[in-house]
């Protein structure tokens, strides 16, 4: 069986940066399933899949804005270290993360530390790169009518 519109595909993949160090959380295997032709997905993996057969092997490079987008130079702010939990531990050139007052989990680059505040980069460490995906189609199944209706549904639910 060949992938196709109302398929089942199961893909299992890495993704690394191309010409660059990958970060910690994409530095290991993932795997997506999905109904193709109906479930949201990169654009750049479901035209690379279209006509592939099972464990077959596919390698995209995926454009910084079909990935975690163009690096933002807004996205570099001043936070009080007061705002900041264990300011005693900050180093410049290192990732953290600290949970904001919404409670969510924010993560940042400390770019620079002044006596009263931090340069804080929010872009994801790979904004503005190219990633490569390396990937198995390991499953390929024809979708059944309730895997169908399920999608359309997701769809006019907006999800």
């Amino acid at each position: 069986m060949k992938v196709d519109r109302d398929t089942i595909v199961t893909v299992n993949y890495t993704v690394t940066v191309k010409d660059g160090e990958t970060p910690e959380d994409l530095n290991r295997p993932f795997t997506c399933r999905f109904l193709y032709g109906r479930d949201r997905i990169l654009p750049a993996l479901e035209k690379a899949l279209i006509g592939h057969e099972q464990e077959d092997e596919i390698q995209i490079t995926i454009p910084p804005e079909q990935a975690f987008g163009l690096y933002d130079p807004y996205l570099i702010k001043k936070i009080p270290i007061s705002n900041l939990n264990h300011s005693e531990q900050l180093k410049e050139g290192e990732y953290y993360e600290e949970f904001g007052s919404n409670g969510k989990l924010i993560k940042f680059y400390l770019k620079e530390f002044h006596d009263d505040y931090v340069l804080a980069d929010f872009n994801h460490p790979s904004a503005g790169k190219s990633l490569v995906l390396n990937g198995t189609v390991s499953e390929i199944k024809a979708a059944s009518m309730l895997d169908i209706m399920v999608a359309m549904n997701a769809c006019a639910e907006g999800g």
